[in-house]
């Protein structure tokens, strides 16, 4: 109990300090009060960059321990070898209470959330904005809110998690996996909801790319649409597809690469944490999984991905030389988007396959759309069950989606197929589904 206590209180520490609200006597610790009574539009707005910034800091945790997972990426990380050890699985499928570096989706995203909160307490305990105004902060707060609480779901999965934590020396139970996914599409619905009655602009500043309320709606359905996958409700995902910013029209990589984005920059903003200086001698990078490059299909444009290195990188944890690292980032400032039209023309072709009212035909389209673009071959669905058209989805999944925030391990683990026949295993370890609940969690539970 004194364990979480103090990491909520930290955490609530952590977001009031990083900007000044009101005048006080240290300007390096200003009073959660002053914006949360009367809050001005310019404390408005440091709450906004604040969570526009704090929204950044699951990539590099989902992206290489999911990654890792399922053998998408290997960590050739010397500084611990539980980066090797625990994440490959070496001591079995079964993880441990506040398992190796699980924070980054676990407690980074909860900051986030906490960081929404604020934000959605503040607009309306003030009058400094109108109805149609505080709509649009409402509308915004929530989407991220929602989209944040994505990560701890997905690294908990059957354990559920705690989607109530307003309150945070009172926080609600822990939900199953399939109640707080509900409870996150709520969520997304409510904030869809602001954001259409917020007008055609926003009374604050982001930089994602998707800056109206207009396009922010766009993001938030295809955020919905991604967890009506993840929910089965293959109907939902289609008619959120439908109010997002899908087009299956793409022609060329840069139309699938649409979408809302990261931003990062130098000191004293943050680095692109997936950077790393291209074919230099090092001991510590992201290192593409072998099979990645074995199992590329000829004149796969996705190749583009993986640059090979003429430095091989060792690691006493793992049997194979890291051979090709991450080569889609041209600087460390470059963006990183976070759901992109690729992504969505995936999610409409497994829908199509799934969906009472879809079709296979349409399934075909969408498929071929993102192989055309990276120089396939038509694939035919004639003759083709509905379970080998997914498997075939999952492969573009698998390319199209690679190293972005764990989808392969996500994705194998919904459809069933998270087993040794998708997952490369030569490295000696086992597969783990899901982590441990933190120790923290447990003993708050015990004790209250």
């Amino acid at each position: 109990m004194i364990r979480l206590k103090f990491v909520l209180v930290t955490i609530l520490c952590i977001i009031t300090s990083s900007c000044s609200f009101d005048e006080v006597l240290d300007p390096n610790n200003p009073s959660l009060e002053g914006v949360l009574t009367n809050a001005s539009k310019a404390e408005l707005q440091s709450l906004i960059t604040g969570l526009e910034a704090r929204h950044r800091d699951y990539v590099d945790n989902a992206t290489e321990m999911f990654g890792t997972f399922a053998r998408e990426v290997t960590p050739f990380f010397a500084s611990d070898p539980r980066f090797t050890s625990d994440w490959l699985g070496d001591g079995g499928p079964t993880t441990y209470p506040d398992f190796f570096a699980a924070g980054g989706t676990y407690l980074t995203p909860y900051q986030a959330v906490k960081q929404a909160n604020v934000l959605i307490a503040s607009v309306e305990n003030t009058t400094s904005v109108d109805a149609e105004e505080t709509a649009g902060y409402l509308g915004f707060a929530k989407t991220i809110k929602a989209y944040q609480m994505i990560w701890p779901l997905m690294q908990q999965y059957q354990n559920g998690i705690r989607i109530d934590v307003e309150d945070i020396y009172n926080p609600g139970p822990f939900e199953t996996y399939n109640d707080a996914l509900q409870a996150i599409r709520d969520l997304l619905d409510e904030a869809a909801t602001d954001l259409g009655a917020a007008g055609t602009t926003f009374d604050f500043n982001i930089k994602m790319g998707f800056n109206t309320p207009d396009q922010m709606l766009q993001v938030n359905r295809a955020i919905a649409a991604r967890l009506a996958l993840y929910a089965g409700d293959y109907a939902g995902a289609l008619t959120a597809l439908q109010s997002s910013f899908l087009n299956l029209g793409a022609t060329e990589p840069a139309d699938l690469s649409v979408g809302p984005v990261h931003i990062y920059g130098n000191s004293p903003d943050i680095n692109n944490p997936l950077y790393y200086v291209t074919d230099q001698p090092t001991n510590t990078i992201l290192i593409v999984h072998p099979a990645m490059v074995e199992d590329l299909l000829p004149g796969d444009g996705r190749a583009e991905k993986f640059l090979q290195r003429t430095n091989l990188v060792n690691n006493s944890g793992v049997p194979y030389q890291g051979e090709y690292q991450d080569a889609r980032w041209e600087t460390n400032t470059t963006s990183i988007p976070f759901i992109r039209n690729e992504e969505l023309i995936l999610i409409y072709a497994e829908a199509q396959v799934f969906a009472a009212s879809g079709s296979n035909v349409n399934a075909e389209t969408a498929i071929n759309v993102v192989r055309n673009i990276w120089g396939l071959a038509d694939y035919d669905v004639t003759a083709q069950t509905d379970d080998q058209i997914l498997e075939e989805i999952l492969f573009q999944r698998r390319y199209s989606l690679w190293a972005e925030m764990g989808h392969r391990w996500v994705d194998l683990r919904r459809t069933g197929k998270l087993d040794a026949t998708h997952v490369d295993l030569r490295d000696g370890g086992t597969i783990i589904p899901q982590v441990d609940r933190p120790s923290s969690e447990t003993n708050w539970d015990e004790n209250n």
